[in-house]
């Protein structure tokens, strides 16, 4: 049952049955007064209509759906949501003024109507005016519905409409919404304004088709069922096709304008401030090596300092060549257990400066690189990299303390046994040749002693320097595979960056493709 039978047979029984009781007559009237047409009709508030409303109509065997959207020109900030949702959906779009004149501009600062207007625009949606003349008396049809002065303010509501909404903006249509509601309303109280000035037009025009045609119904109602909804399918496929045009071509100058302004800056920025962590990671290798190296040779040169005084001290107590060499190799093993020990301390000491120094160079290169690193993350295209970068964890990935920490064993057990063995033997040499001498001369014998221990200290110091040479060379090329390993693992930054590059112009190109192929559909429904 409609809401206009419903309100017959209610307006029936009420009639029948309730006049003699006051209460539930009263009770009968309100539900009446509710069920009756016209109830929606606004009362000329710009705020009237709050919500958006649905009705689904039918003419000349067409049907379609009206949207009763809250006015534009009321409180925005109430309605705004309302009407972006509902103009979404249209492909129409109906101004209704009751002026025939252009509606208000916008002022500095401020929004009129007709930008209001353009805002909620898609980019196929046709706009109309509907010019809807207020008319209390019927008698003002007598030069139709709208006279010669409105005309011409028409003409420049187009103009103006027409300036700022461009290949959107159609044209107007007039009608009188009002008689057009007295010509067809049915449910209607006996004693409602409603009914009595819809008596007073039809004793005008005698015929409901009459007013209808007057006031321009009938002629609205063909414009919307043979323009508006003509070929409607083929107008929907094509304002689809818009749209989407529209979103791919917002798509595209956003992947254009990320590239441009965040991905290649940040790749500018991440190579250049890698370069300055790669000069930094290799400064601090040299400066390793070279720590290193000085600091080993030094305790080189006082081991053999040392060894040298505390040497000639017994040789000048008069003491034996047998007992010399038992001494030399004595001393020997136990000076190059201390130096051992002394390069270790040394070595570890270099190696913890160099880690703290690599750490650093790190850190700085993350500091500097922390707004890219942010600006990656918002941009949010999976790249497949982490941009986290654990230092510590980083620094033992890449092997370094394996590379360095072998420093400590530069002079391992076999080493320290040959040089005993090489210096045992050449002091026992001595003490065959040189005996028969020194039997007669005790200072040539300490000269003698002196000269031979020296020549073998210095023999024996040589053959540790070569050695540890070759050590801090071999272990040299170490550090310097795990600087570049380390650059390497820091350029995945930029390699990320540039994936992330890639990645948006293969979606560019994907788009364009996308773009061909909805305006070859485009095309294609126009020639239909």
């Amino acid at each position: 049952m409609d809401q206009q039978e419903r309100f017959r047979r209610l307006y029936s029984n009420y009639q029948n049955n309730y006049q003699n009781d006051e209460r539930k007559k009263q009770a009968i009237l309100n539900e009446l007064h509710s069920l009756q047409d016209g109830t929606i009709m606004g009362d000329g508030r710009s705020d009237f209509t709050l919500e958006t409303r649905s009705y689904t109509l039918k003419y000349n065997n067409k049907t379609f759906t009206l949207l009763d959207v809250p006015g534009i020109e009321g409180d925005e900030k109430k309605v705004i949501q309302q009407i972006s949702n509902a103009t979404q959906k249209a492909h129409a779009i109906f101004y209704v003024t009751k002026k025939p004149t252009p509606p208000q501009k916008g002022e500095e600062g401020k929004e009129g109507t007709i930008e209001k207007i353009q805002k909620q625009l898609g980019s196929q949606t046709e706009v109309w005016t509907i010019f809807n003349k207020p008319i209390n008396n019927p008698r003002a049809f007598k030069d139709g519905l709208i006279d010669g002065s409105e005309k011409e303010s028409l003409k420049i509501l187009n103009k103006e409409m027409k300036n700022i909404l461009g290949e959107h903006y159609m044209g107007y249509k007039a009608v009188s919404a009002q008689m057009a509601f007295y010509g067809l309303s049915s449910a209607l109280l006996p004693e409602s304004d409603f009914y009595k000035n819809k008596q007073k037009f039809l004793d005008f025009f005698k015929e409901k088709e009459l007013l209808l045609y007057k006031c321009h119904f009938k002629p609205l109602g063909e414009f919307i069922s043979e323009v508006l909804l003509e070929n409607s399918r083929n107008k929907i496929i094509e304002s689809n096709c818009n749209k989407a045009l529209k979103v791919v071509e917002e798509l595209q100058e956003a992947i254009k304008t990320t590239i441009n302004r965040q991905i290649d800056p940040t790749i500018r920025e991440i190579k250049n401030h890698h370069q300055e962590v790669c000069d930094n990671l290799d400064r601090s290798k040299e400066k390793y090596i070279s720590n290193l190296t000085n600091s080993i040779f030094t305790e080189i040169e006082r081991f053999k300092s040392d060894f040298r005084e505390k040497m000639h001290v017994r040789i000048d107590d008069d003491i034996e060549n047998n007992e010399l060499k038992t001494m030399f190799k004595h001393e020997l093993q136990k000076g190059i257990e201390k130096l051992r020990e002394n390069i270790k301390q040394r070595s570890n000491e270099c190696k913890e400066s160099f880690i703290e120094e690599i750490k650093k160079d790190i850190e700085q290169f993350e500091e500097r690189i922390k707004d890219s690193l942010i600006t990656l993350d918002r941009i949010n295209i999976d790249s497949g990299f982490d941009f986290s970068f654990n230092i510590d964890s980083g620094i033992n990935k890449i092997g370094l303390f394996a590379s360095i920490g072998g420093l400590a064993l530069l002079l391992a057990a076999p080493v320290l046994g040959e040089f005993a063995l090489f210096g045992g033997l050449v002091l026992g040499a001595i003490g065959i040749v040189k005996s028969v001498w020194g039997f007669f001369d005790s200072d040539y014998k300490k000269s003698q002693q002196r000269k031979e221990m020296n020549k073998n200290l210095d023999k024996a110091c040589e053959k540790i320097t070569e050695d540890v040479r070759n050590q801090i060379e071999s272990y040299k090329k170490g550090a310097s595979e795990m600087i570049e390993n380390l650059k390497a693992s820091l350029n995945d930054f930029v390699v990320c960056c540039e994936r992330m590059r890639e990645g948006l112009i293969k979606a560019g190109e994907d788009l364009w493709h996308l773009d061909n192929r909805i305006k070859t559909t485009l095309k294609q429904r126009i020639a239909q």
